[in-house]
């Protein structure tokens, strides 16, 4: 059986930062501010919140996505004074978009139940669907498994005429979605499982929804059971409450950038990569004019695109169009404790590394920076590929490399070295034998000499033809064991990044049912730090 847990390293595409942070290495832990969570949520009992406000927004969103009525008792907590959340986040992408995404969702809700305990608080899960982000390309499809192991892209290309937020982009376009469908059934088939889930592609996804109310459908039967709200930022009266939040941002433009500078230095000269690189006079805002342009400084002035603004004309315009506004990658973060009162942040290799680098903005607006933790890592491993894996010794760090690397490996032990050598030195004493034994039978009659040449020539013919069949039913063996292996690489390593990273749910759910959710939830490790693997021959 295949170990559980795999040590996280750079074999797995992690970086430096992020593999010091879970060691909890200086200087990288020293760019998280929070030391705990609890300290986090005490800090929040002495600001104000608008949690009504927030619940009336979330309660009407989760409505319209039709979650479980769990939901609503999760959301019904946050007006609690006490309450504080745990949040995770993730672009709209169709159909779900990577594993990774649930499993965030996941850990999440998990991490909620487990601090609303030792904390003797109501701690909210809430997922963030980055709805303000505005790159198609990213969020418009997503890859499966065919029957025949092979990756299958699968996307709804119709592109919006401008870069709008995801939010703001519905799937207008019926023919291209009705052809996403068709592609998503042609690729899973038809399994006993497959009638629920596309029928529930075909309520989440239809020419009336955006790809975030999509994602968003979709997401809240998905995890239905658990209660997890999901919310959209891109949301009018979300922005309504965050307009002192961007007026703030425009008042703080210096302090905000020389924070950032000072940041970048010390992470740079810790010999850390940057994560997030942004131009000297970026405001840190983005502004919705013939789609979603950022806001640039210019002096005490302000541009979008070709438009010039004044400061005060551009406070004008949050007070008049708040909708039109949003953050950036770097204080997107900060909205969303300015709005909730979050204590704790779940996020990926990629987060972690921006957080460290944005963690200071929070001071800028009086805020806590939020308790971080890394997500849990997982592989979900079928009984065939563990089997094969298990007989062949291949690990999944070898898999995430040239996978002609592995095929080579496990092909090497399958065929004698020797064995041509071994044919041809046969042959060659096969034929003096016979020779020798001809020449002593010619001695008896000589007539026989034709016969005896005949006969060596099928012998030898023969031999031969028994060489080329073994040596081609080997090939067809070693051509079945190297698609098994590229099989393997598909399901487990596609493009040799780890599967939750591109992978998608609806090949797990049409192969084992919703079941598969529970599943996952009910062993995923909230808190290893190693990367997990989940064999699904233990489902019940």
């Amino acid at each position: 059986m295949i170990s559980n847990l795999i040590q996280s390293s750079k074999n797995l595409g992690y970086s430096d930062i992020y593999l010091d942070f879970l060691a909890g290495s200086d200087p990288a832990r020293s760019f998280f501010e929070a030391c705990s969570l609890a300290a986090v949520a005490d800090r929040l009992d002495s600001l104000s919140f608008d949690r009504n406000g927030a619940a009336a927004i979330l309660t009407r969103q989760n409505r319209s996505y039709d979650a479980a009525p769990r939901t609503f008792e999760t959301i019904e907590r946050l007006k609690d004074p006490r309450a504080v959340c745990v949040f995770a986040g993730q672009q709209a992408g169709f159909l779900g978009g990577p594993l990774l995404t649930l499993y965030k969702a996941i850990a999440i809700v998990k991490s909620a139940e487990f601090y609303s305990v030792k904390l003797d608080r109501p701690v909210i899960p809430i997922f963030w669907i980055a709805g303000d982000d505005h790159d198609f390309q990213e969020a418009n499809h997503t890859f499966l498994l065919d029957r025949q192991g092979q990756v299958v892209r699968v996307a709804y290309e119709s592109e919006p005429d401008h870069e709008w937020p995801m939010a703001r982009v519905k799937f207008t376009d019926k023919t291209e979605l009705d052809r996403a469908k068709t592609q998503l059934r042609e690729t899973l088939g038809e399994t006993d499982f497959t009638p629920a889930l596309y029928d529930l592609v075909d309520r989440a996804y239809t020419e009336n929804d955006t790809l975030v109310t999509g994602f968003a459908k979709f997401m809240a039967n998905l995890t239905g059971d658990l209660g997890l709200p999901l919310f959209n930022p891109g949301d009018a009266e979300a922005k309504r409450l965050a307009i002192p939040f961007f007026r703030q941002m425009i008042d703080v433009q210096s302090k905000l950038r020389s924070t950032i500078d000072q940041r970048n230095t010390q992470i740079s000269g810790s010999g850390y990569h940057i994560q997030v690189e942004k131009k000297e006079n970026a405001a840190h805002l983005f502004y919705d004019i013939d789609g979603r342009k950022p806001i640039m400084r210019e002096g005490d002035s302000f541009t979008v695109g070709d438009l010039n603004l004044t400061r005060e004309e551009l406070m004008a315009r949050v007070e008049q169009e708040p909708e039109r506004f949003s953050p950036d990658v770097l204080t997107r973060p900060v909205l969303q404790t300015f709005l909730f009162p979050t204590a704790y942040q779940r996020g990926g290799p990629s987060e972690i590394a921006y957080f460290a680098q944005m963690n200071p903005i929070f001071g800028l607006f009086d805020l806590p920076a939020p308790f971080c933790s890394a997500r849990p890592t997982l592989t979900l491993l079928e009984k065939r590929f563990e089997k094969l894996m298990a007989d062949e010794d291949i690990t999944l760090e070898e898999l995430t490399g040239d996978i002609e690397q592995v095929v080579n490996k496990v092909l090497a032990g399958t065929f004698p070295g020797d064995l041509e050598d071994s044919f041809h030195r046969f042959r060659r004493h096969l034929r003096a034998h016979f020779e020798d034994f001809a020449e002593t039978s010619l001695g008896f009659d000589p007539a026989l000499k034709s016969f005896a040449e005949h006969t060596s020539g099928k012998i030898d013919f023969n031999l031969k033809a028994f060489e080329g069949k073994v040596f081609a039913s080997h090939k067809k063996k070693s051509q079945e064991l190297r698609d098994r292996v590229y099989r393997l690489s598909n399901a487990v390593c596609p493009d040799r990044v780890l599967q939750e990273r591109m992978l998608n749910i609806t090949y797990f759910v049409s192969r084992y049912g919703y079941d598969v959710v529970k599943f996952i939830y009910d062993n995923m490790d909230r808190e290893e730090k190693a990367h997990q693997v989940l064999s699904l021959s233990e489902m019940k």
